[in-house]
């Protein structure tokens, strides 16, 4: 059976593998959270505090500061909440992810005066994980355009509609991250002032699962077949399913540069400039089909059932993507009994540009390269800000932690309901004079309102709203020698 496929969502599927949007690019790289269990319980506001490993991402200069050695690990739940309304139904759903966080290893030499401190590690630091969920009745006269040309060993019945009165579930999942081998150096360039660099050799994978499928209620979708003004035939649809799968790939190198100036004892002013980077992904793709319908045949009494299946499309593509600069900073206070910090981030989004590889014909990157025009037109520069706050007790044996996160939308002209906020919350315990246990708890959330969502199976009725939440749990061990 040939089918001809007029479906807006398949058309998008086969031509967006082949050439990534502008939002896509934004979306991999905004909003990373780093890494770092007390970065996280202080809302990441960590650019004048950085006394641990994690120092690595935020600040590198911080780790003049360490005078023993030190060796840290963590991992991490993610759950993942997604609440959507499509065509009047709501669906609640959730998905939890597992996975080893970070390990590395701080050194510091040995000097005669100030500090040269080097450490060396692998940790992720975005995480890509989510999963989406729809469920709705497409009643008439809505439609999502979609028809078959049907043709079998019956005959051939020509184009019939298989668009409306048709019960719809869409399954989306991705699981994967960003992340990085890190080797950093840190020197004191005075008593109040040190200065490091961290060199990031960035890798990361992304498996993304796209599962729809319509099913025909009550033999809605059903057409009587005439030959000679006879009826002969009763022709009933039963369900319609469309499977892809993304692999995606990362590759890249990053070099980081931080200061940390001390004007006292508790006053610590902190600044980083990650330099402009090249990220390259490789993606492979592959988009299924299966249809099913039953033929009703009078004369005979007999249903034929048939099941179609077909490959539409499958490849492979790669691409670069140039990253603009980004720069950190922040301050804190500190003494016996309490620490508080603040920082920022920003990063001019309209820089980030689609780039040709070395060694590839231009000519076959037209519509990716043509993207680029909207990183200027449609984004803007972000400054994302965090403060926290942390209590000793117990003589220092036990560390209270809370914090605040707002990473404003990177799109221009849209709802702010698209921002993200996170609360966090962690604790320090001293488990003995070289040991200390952390864990943090950090919420997040935004909502993706009408008109703003942009899957395929949308039509110009048809739109989802969407409200996200995550919840992430991270525990980890610092050992010093």
């Amino acid at each position: 059976m040939k089918k001809i496929i007029y479906l807006f969502m398949i058309i998008m599927f086969t031509s967006q593998l082949a050439a990534q949007s502008a939002e896509e690019a934004v979306d991999l790289l905004s909003g990373q959270q780093g890494f770092g269990i007390r970065a996280a319980s202080l809302g990441n506001a960590y650019t004048a505090v950085a006394d641990d490993y994690s120092a690595v991402y935020w600040n590198p200069a911080g780790l003049a500061q360490l005078k023993t050695g030190e060796l840290y690990t963590s991992l991490y739940n993610l759950n993942f909440n997604n609440k959507s309304t499509y065509l009047g139904t709501k669906t609640n759903q959730s998905q939890d992810f597992t996975k080893f966080q970070s390990i590395g290893m701080v050194y510091p030499m040995a000097v005669e005066r100030g500090s040269l401190v080097f450490a060396f590690g692998y940790q992720k630091t975005k995480d890509l994980d989510s999963y989406t969920e729809f469920n709705g009745y497409l009643a008439s006269p809505g439609s999502n355009s979609l028809f078959f040309d049907i043709s079998n060993d019956l005959g051939d019945y020509g184009q019939l509609d298989f668009d409306r009165d048709i019960d719809q579930n869409t399954i989306i999942r991705s699981s994967g991250n960003l992340s990085q081998w890190s080797f950093a150096g840190a020197i004191d360039l005075s008593p109040q002032f040190s200065t490091g660099i961290t060199l990031n050799i960035i890798s990361g994978r992304n498996d993304y699962n796209y599962d729809y499928l319509q099913t025909d209620r009550d033999s809605q979708n059903s057409y009587d077949i005439f030959l000679n003004d006879q009826k002969i035939e009763e022709f009933y649809y039963n369900t319609y399913s469309l499977k892809q799968n993304l692999i995606s790939e990362y590759s890249g190198f990053e070099a980081k540069a931080g200061g940390l100036f001390r004007f006292n004892d508790h006053i610590r002013l902190g600044g980083t400039i990650t330099l402009p980077k090249t990220i390259h992904v490789k993606e492979t793709w592959d988009v299924n089909d299966e249809l099913l319908y039953d033929i009703f045949v009078l004369q005979e009494q007999v249903t034929y059932q048939y099941e179609d299946k077909m490959s539409i499309d499958e490849g492979a593509f790669d691409y670069d993507i140039k990253v603009p600069f980004k720069f950190s900073g922040g301050v804190s206070y500190s003494n016996d009994l309490f620490l508080v910090s603040a920082s920022a981030d920003y990063c001019d989004w309209t820089q980030l540009k689609y780039e040709v590889p070395d060694d590839r014909n231009s000519s076959d990157y037209t519509d990716l390269l043509d993207e680029n025009k909207y990183f200027l037109t449609d984004f803007k520069s972000v400054l994302s800000y965090g403060a926290g706050a942390e209590v000793n007790l117990m003589n220092g044996m036990l560390s209270l932690r809370g914090g605040y996160k707002f990473i404003p939308t990177p799109l221009k002209n849209v709802s702010s309901k698209l921002d993200r906020t996170y609360y966090t919350a962690g604790i320090g315990l001293l488990v003995d004079e070289n040991a200390v246990f952390e864990a943090s708890y950090s919420l997040g959330s935004w909502s993706v309102p009408k008109y703003y969502s942009y899957y395929y199976w949308d039509g110009d009725d048809m739109q989802t709203y969407e409200k996200n939440s995550t919840s992430k749990i991270q525990v980890g061990l610092k050992l010093n020698f």
